[in-house]
């Protein structure tokens, strides 16, 4: 027996628009660059007064410029989004819309810009890794970061010499 899709409804989220202010991506000269890198995320969160009308500002820098262990891409995009929260969505629930539904949406236009440059870049396309903005649940000691593991894998980025065996 199949499973039936839910049926969809509509987010209570909507994106007006969004921008991106800085897109820098650079691929890196050496041989033995990894097809995996850091990523770091910081957000920001502010509304003109009404608290149904949010800007969110995210920025995603990528990449490992240590010499040991370059990778093949490093840079940072920043994207702006602004968002409109549903009236009859309820107030307490906000803030976490707005921190991991928005954030994603955000984090999912990088990651195609992404794509989009480095599908002619010199080292072959790379896509960011697929993130949560969902926190972690920890001790309430612990402070939850944006900063996520350093090597990421980034899916789809060739390697940088040499052919690929495959086993059978």
């Amino acid at each position: 027996m199949k499973n039936q899709p839910q049926p969809l409804s509509t987010s209570p989220l909507w994106l007006e628009r969004h921008e991106f202010l800085d897109v820098e991506v650079r691929a890196s000269e050496k041989e033995d660059a990894k097809t995996s890198f850091g990523i770091h995320i910081n957000r920001h969160f502010s509304h003109n007064g009404d608290p149904r009308d949010f800007r969110v500002e995210l920025t995603v820098r990528f990449g490992n410029e240590n010499e040991a262990a370059p990778s093949v891409y490093s840079g940072m995009l920043r994207i702006a989004g602004y968002f409109k929260v549903h009236e009859k969505f309820p107030e307490e629930k906000i803030k976490s819309l707005i921190e991991i539904t928005a954030s994603s949406m955000l984090y999912g236009a990088c990651r195609e810009m992404l794509c989009n440059i480095t599908a002619r870049g010199s080292r072959g396309m790379v896509s960011l890794p697929s993130l949560s903005f969902i926190p972690p649940k920890k001790a309430a000691a612990e402070p939850v970061s944006d900063r996520v593991a350093e090597e990421a894998p980034s899916y789809g980025a060739k390697k940088p010499s040499g052919k690929k065996r495959l086993k059978k």
